[in-house]
């Protein structure tokens, strides 16, 4: 739900100097950008936003006022104006290599990655000295599997910045994909360096584990994969408690929904336009990039891929005011017609803004595995939405999502230990349970397990309900992700051929994950994985 978030998307404003009026490169840090990063820290966006914005009229030629607040704006997906005022920046930088190399990262913010790679290329040339521009670019051409452009780059990123470990362990990435015997060396040398920043070495222990995995060497990988846990452990507290609470919040107000409320939204709902919009949740790892990628291939639907738009800023302004803290059912029941109106064309806008192409006639389809606590919000402001809900063997997920590296969020902090990782899923998925039986918008069920063992048959009954014919494209989905960027931390694995291996991968893990099934027979039974795994090979 994102109820608080002091942070922008992917990257926090630039500090306030406070000894300093000049910052090196930018110009002067105005008392206007003061006030409105003061107000942003205090999660009071939308009188900061209009700060900002002023300070850029009052101060047309400011850098900092361009670069700060297009990060600003972009975080809230006000997103056409972000980048208006980064090809301002972008034209008063001329050929300074450093203001191109803050105006690339900001474009990489604002979801406008090809402008990103542009700058970042006209950095190189005509400087190699800045290491962070070869990284950038490196990981932008690596996402679009350009790696033996990507490790060139990384290369000379490390012959001017040999300690540059966060580069050492992309390249190691890069040696992985390109099947070469060093990589597994390097993993292990990051991961030994006590030097190293514990990020670091917690990624380098997951490429270790996955290694291992591949093996067969399952305890080599339990153990690899507990040592990447216990670095990312001493920051979890202040993590940990924010997600509680999100969960808390939301399961009660999932709880306290009858499919009265649900019948009433929807004859509400009725005096709007109704949109073509679709929904794919349900659990992280369950499937969801690959089902997205399959339908984004359909020329009559578009996809938003893990968006956060919603979550952090249209689901609150919903409800939220000075005299309400939470949502509740009461509140979500008594939210006016002209707040749905404004809220529904921001969303809608903000998808257009960050996919920078209309939607028109087509499906949208907002993927996010995290999504399925929101349902309720969704589905107050569009009720026509059909869920799509992405389901794996639970004892998969659970596995799979222990033995991945995240950055710390409210979601990925409950996967620091088997027990807490199924206790999220079924906490979740209990939601999802109880939600099916009461809303009245139509639903469907993806298994993961269908979707590679018959894609083609899975792929037509989604497109069935999607109320879309039968295209022989998207079983041709991979072609598209030769050229085309994937968010999601599976973007490796989805560009590969299907395969069956990771159904009942939980088995090599069975003393491990022994201790977790009674959390997850409830799940296990009603979703009908009752069944040996081994029947789906």
């Amino acid at each position: 739900m994102a109820m608080r978030s002091n942070k922008l998307s992917k990257a926090k404003i630039a500090p306030n100097p406070k000894t300093r009026a000049i910052v090196p490169g930018l110009g002067v840090d105005v008392p206007e950008l003061q006030r409105a990063r003061a107000l942003w820290m205090a999660n009071r966006f939308d009188e900061s936003l209009e700060i900002f914005e002023g300070a850029v009229q009052k101060y047309p030629q400011n850098l900092v006022a361009l670069t700060d607040a297009s990060r600003a704006l972009g975080a809230r997906f006000e997103i056409h104006k972000a980048e208006r005022m980064l090809d301002r920046l972008v034209k008063l930088a001329l050929n300074n290599p450093q203001l191109l190399h803050l105006a690339g990262q900001s474009y990489r913010m604002i979801y406008r990655p090809e402008k990103a790679i542009h700058c970042f290329e006209r950095v190189l040339a005509i400087t190699k000295q800045i290491p962070d521009a070869q990284l950038e670019l490196a990981v932008l051409y690596e996402r679009r599997h350009r790696v033996e452009e990507a490790y060139s780059l990384i290369e000379d990123c490390l012959r001017a910045a040999p300690d540059y470990l966060e580069a050492a362990l992309f390249k190691g990435r890069l040696l992985r994909r390109m099947n070469e015997p060093p990589a597994q060396d390097l993993f292990r040398a990051l991961a030994l360096n006590e030097k190293a920043h514990p990020v670091v070495r917690a990624q380098a222990w997951t490429e270790i584990a996955q290694k291992a995995d591949q093996e067969g060497d399952y305890d080599g990988a339990m153990q690899a994969i507990l040592k990447c846990k216990d670095l990312l452990r001493p920051d979890e507290a202040p993590v940990l408690k924010e997600s509680e609470v999100l969960q808390r919040h939301l399961r009660n107000l999932a709880q306290s929904l009858t499919t009265e409320h649900f019948n009433k939204w929807s004859q509400e709902g009725r005096i709007f336009p109704q949109r073509k919009l679709a929904v794919l949740t349900g659990f992280p790892r369950s499937g969801t990039t690959l089902v997205e990628q399959v339908l984004d291939s359909h020329p009559g639907l578009v996809s938003s891929d893990e968006r956060e738009a919603f979550g952090r800023d249209i689901f609150p302004a919903m409800w939220r005011s000075a005299a309400t803290a939470l949502p509740t059912a009461e509140i979500l029941d008594a939210v006016p017609a002209a707040t749905l109106a404004t809220q529904r064309g921001r969303y809608l806008d903000y998808m257009e803004a960050a996919l920078n192409e209309p939607i028109g006639d087509r499906v949208h389809l907002d993927k996010n595995p995290t999504m399925t606590l929101l349902l309720p919000g969704l589905l107050r402001c569009f009720p026509e939405t059909k869920l799509l809900i992405a389901l794996r063997d639970p004892r998969d997920v659970v596995i799979s999502c222990f033995m991945q590296y995240l950055p710390l969020n409210p979601n990925s902090v409950c996967f620091l230990s088997l027990k807490r990782a199924a206790e999220r899923y079924a906490h979740d998925m209990a939601i999802w349970l109880q939600l099916r039986d009461r809303v009245c918008a139509p639903w469907l069920e993806v298994r993961y397990e269908d979707c590679v063992t018959n894609l083609e048959q899975a792929a037509g009954r989604t497109l069935q309900f999607l109320d879309l014919p039968w295209n022989p494209l998207v079983l041709r989905y991979r072609d598209r992700l030769k050229a085309k960027a994937v968010s999601s931390p599976t973007y490796e694995a989805v560009s590969k051929p299907l395969y069956t291996k990771a159904i009942g991968r939980w088995r090599n893990y069975l003393k491990y994950i022994e201790p977790c099934l009674e959390i997850l027979q409830p799940c296990i039974t009603a979703f009908g994985y009752e069944s040996s795994s081994a029947d789906f090979h």
